[in-house]
């Protein structure tokens, strides 16, 4: 009976659209992944509780001159960064404000008319 099927051409024809049926899903399933990263292959990743926005403060504090700083990223509904405001006790110094603005244009890969730094009242005093 094995014979059978395995020499009838109704079979090999089905098992060939099986075969093309599982390569397809396969591309289009690949692809959703490609679709769901940035360009350079980074997801962004957010919690509810503000963690991106803390760890992007502790970094961008380490940047000569900024100080003490803080982060709010304005999400869209399907969770892309829209926009950035940073203050920071060292931003008066346009060189700081400079460094600041692109540091966060280049994470979030968001064009720098979306961020906006300020300077902390007092120096952040």
């Amino acid at each position: 009976m094995w014979e059978k099927f395995k020499n009838a051409d109704d079979m090999r024809e089905m098992l060939v659209k099986a075969l093309a049926v599982l390569i397809i899903l396969a591309i289009v399933f690949l692809s959703m992944d490609v679709f769901t990263q940035s360009r350079d292959g980074r997801r962004q990743i957010a919690d509810s509780d503000g963690g991106t926005e803390t760890s992007l403060a502790v970094m961008l504090s380490d940047i000569k001159g900024a100080g003490e700083v803080n982060v709010m990223v304005e999400e869209s509904n399907d969770g892309e960064v829209k926009g950035v405001i940073v203050t920071a006790s060292g931003a008066g110094n346009p060189v700081v404000r400079n460094n600041l603005t692109n540091a966060v244009a280049a994470i979030y890969d968001i064009p720098t008319s979306n961020v906006m730094v300020f300077e902390k009242e007092n120096g952040g005093k």
